[in-house]
């Protein structure tokens, strides 16, 4: 996780493959972000008329938001664990 702040951090790169992954990588983190505050407002919605002590005896499907934190958090988690980056940003910049 201390890498992928520090490459948010960075500054743009003057190599183009670098610069392109680095626009990819605010990119996703920003969108990721924003699908986690959709998420934990849809969350939220799901959960509220749920009196506190039956929270953990009830089974709620999560909302469709869910899918595209997860979905992203996938692509962020193989740049953070194993700097495994998408095809296209190898191969659209040369």
């Amino acid at each position: 996780m201390n890498s992928l702040r520090a490459l948010l951090a960075a500054d743009e790169p003057a190599d183009p493959r670098k610069a392109a992954r680095h626009h990819w990588l605010h990119r996703t983190a920003d969108a990721w972000q924003d699908a986690m505050r959709r998420c934990n407002d849809a969350w939220g919605e799901l959960v509220r008329d749920i009196p506190e002590e039956l929270i953990d005896d009830v089974e709620v499907e999560p909302p469709p938001e869910q899918a595209e934190v997860d979905a992203l958090w996938a692509q962020l988690n193989d740049v953070i664990q194993q700097d495994r980056w998408r095809r296209g940003l190898y191969f659209d910049c040369v």
